[in-house]
């Protein structure tokens, strides 16, 4: 006996966790399953370990890094099944069963496969739509399933189904947006100014999201001047920072109370931390799509189980972008409320 055990989902990942199954013995090749940025995976292990004990070969393709991926973990948790591969670079040959890896990895193995379930929830997007489907292309046979979970249908015109919550059902929250003239290189909005007072002294911290490096530098000098008399914290991350450096930086900005980083590093670097509220300089700049703003407003909150954290996008001008995220944002509280999803 392989799985079940100790698996008890909600009565929604249940009810979808059977629904895939069901659909996987259909004659249908393509599904979408729509869910909000850091959902669970759970609800593919029945789907995987039945095509497991019918030998069949399964693809997982995730961006997440190697050392957290919540497959793995969930296998791990309600399965004694181990034939399972974390692909870490492109040339690793392996006999598994079920393969886990970013695209790039999994296509390089030049195999075709059963079962192919595309994770775009649990990291940042990396490809859009058309790029994905011509990579999963490489690696299907004529009678392969395809499942994409993603913030919206990938495969245009097949069979969906939605997720519009995670276990703790609350909703995800929805950005507000501050419109400014001031040239926020230089200087801060009073409104900023105030908004940033308000959440320190509320025992929160803020991380500022900025679109590059130079941004990082000139955000965190007049942050540091204007916001001395209510916080002595404001640190500056980088991206390209050496991986020890970062977690340093990461580890203290967690620790100390009234904390301000400023970033450019929005892979999930500080997506676990609590009572953390998000503003998103700059959200009118190209670097932020909607599927990026989008996922930063999931990032608040996902390591607590009462949802207090707030995202303020904070531009010159509002753009298709940010209209766009915000809406989606709305649209899964809207989906969630009338399948009777909520907290009440």
């Amino acid at each position: 006996m392989l799985l079940f055990q100790k698996m008890k989902l909600n009565k929604e990942k249940e009810k979808l966790s059977e629904s895939i199954l069901n659909w996987s013995m259909g004659s249908d090749k393509f599904l979408n399953i729509r869910s909000l940025p850091y959902n669970s995976a759970e609800i593919f292990i029945k789907v995987i370990m039945y095509y497991v004990l019918n030998n069949k070969k399964i693809a997982y393709i995730t961006n997440e890094t190697s050392n957290k991926v919540d497959v793995i973990e969930k296998i791990k948790k309600y399965t004694e099944f181990r034939n399972y591969a974390y692909l870490r670079g492109s040339k690793i040959q392996s006999s598994a069963l079920l393969k886990v890896g970013n695209l790039y990895n999994i296509c390089s193995l030049r195999e075709k496969f059963d079962l192919i379930i595309y994770d775009d929830i649990n990291s940042f997007p990396i490809k859009n739509a058309h790029e994905t489907v011509n990579f999963i292309s490489k690696i299907s046979k004529y009678n392969t399933k395809v499942i994409t979970y993603a913030v919206e249908s990938i495969l245009r015109s097949q069979k969906e189904f939605l997720l519009p919550v995670k276990d703790n059902k609350n909703p995800v929250i929805e950005p507000r947006t501050i419109l400014t003239r001031i040239d926020i290189n230089k200087d801060i909005p009073f409104m900023v100014y105030d908004y940033l007072k308000w959440s320190i002294s509320c025992g929160r911290k803020v991380i500022i999201y900025v679109p590059d490096k130079e941004k990082v530098q000139k955000v965190h000098v007049y942050v540091k001047r204007y916001c001395l008399s209510f916080t002595k914290s404001v640190m500056k991350l980088y991206k390209e920072n050496d991986y020890n450096i970062n977690k340093r930086i990461i580890n203290n900005f967690e620790k100390i109370k009234n904390s301000i980083v400023i970033t450019n590093s929005f892979y999930e670097v500080f997506s676990n931390i609590k009572n953390t509220d998000i503003m998103v300089y700059f959200a009118d700049n190209p670097e932020f799509d909607y599927k990026k703003l989008i996922y930063l407003c999931a990032s608040v909150g996902r390591s607590e189980r009462d949802l207090k954290g707030e995202v303020i996008f904070l531009a010159n001008e509002e753009t298709e972008d940010m209209e766009k995220a915000k809406n989606m944002t709305r649209n899964f509280n809207k989906e969630a409320w009338e399948m009777g999803l909520l907290k009440i």
